[in-house]
């Protein structure tokens, strides 16, 4: 079984200034996935960076949005508003369409579509609970 490989961000990423709790990459084969705090206006830009960094395509809110996801659009990373409870599993319907995020955006990498690897960022609230 391939091993699954976490990479935790680090070092500044704009003139001194750096998040507090720097996202995660999980790589699992072709999957990879950026789980994130989320991001607030005041420091949007600073996740953007990560966000280019990592080649993330889109950003998965499962909570109330915390940020104005202009930004990230006008890059040409899609924003999911996959709402739900903190604690609580989600809805078939958000599940149904997680799945077939992941394979539309996985499968497009894996079949050369993509000069880098794509990767789907994930954020609740805290980074936690969902």
């Amino acid at each position: 079984m391939p091993a699954m490989r976490t990479n935790r961000g680090s070092g500044p990423i704009s003139a001194g200034r750096s998040l507090i709790n720097p996202p995660t990459l999980i790589e699992y084969n072709n999957l990879r996935f950026l789980i994130a705090d989320a991001p607030s206006n005041n420091n949007l830009h600073l996740y953007i960076q990560e966000f280019e960094r990592y080649n993330v395509t889109d950003v998965v809110r499962v909570c109330d949005p915390t940020y104005n996801s202009e930004p990230l659009e006008s890059r040409g990373i899609v924003v999911h508003d996959w709402v739900f409870g903190d604690g609580e599993a989600p809805p078939s319907q958000i599940v149904h369409e997680w799945l077939d995020l992941v394979q539309s955006r996985f499968t497009e990498c894996f079949e050369g579509t993509e000069n880098k690897p794509a990767t789907i960022a994930c954020h609740c609230v805290a980074g936690l609970g969902r």
